[in-house]
């Protein structure tokens, strides 16, 4: 009985991440008007990474998506590869304090996080295993 209980009461990754998730937007205080927030992550999986500065590149003048940098080892560099000077953007969020690293084994990804009245929906990660998070992404933002 005792080791049901405390198998019950273990949170699952899901859970860990996004308990880790709201802590890291209560922390920073973000601006509760966004619609989506995604975290790219500097380091970890290089071509999930690639995939989020694309989709940066191509929404950044988006107002309803927030991109927060974490992890990030040159910014100079990154500005490089994107093509514009992301300090100069009102919805980017550099994370120098790291507050947005999960600690699963999800942290390498990028991070796309639904928000609904300024609270996190649902959040999922562009990885190998889940190769199509930005384009569907994409695709809600079609719709808008």
């Amino acid at each position: 009985m005792i080791i049901t209980s405390f198998i019950s009461c273990k949170k699952t990754q899901d859970q860990v991440e996004k308990e880790q998730l709201i802590n890291a937007i209560n922390q920073t205080q973000i601006n509760e008007n966004y619609r989506w927030i995604v975290v790219l992550p500097g380091l970890g999986c290089h071509g999930c990474i690639q995939e989020g500065e694309a989709f940066m590149r191509d929404h950044i003048k988006d107002n309803d998506i927030l991109f927060v940098l974490t992890k990030i080892s040159s910014l100079k560099i990154l500005q490089q590869k994107i093509g514009m000077k992301i300090t100069e953007q009102a919805n980017v969020y550099i994370d120098k304090k790291d507050i947005f690293s999960i600690s699963t084994d999800n942290g390498i990804y990028p991070c796309i996080i639904k928000m609904e009245e300024g609270k996190v929906s649902t959040h999922e990660f562009q990885s190998p295993k889940n190769g199509s998070a930005f384009a569907k992404l994409n695709s809600l933002i079609a719709v808008k």
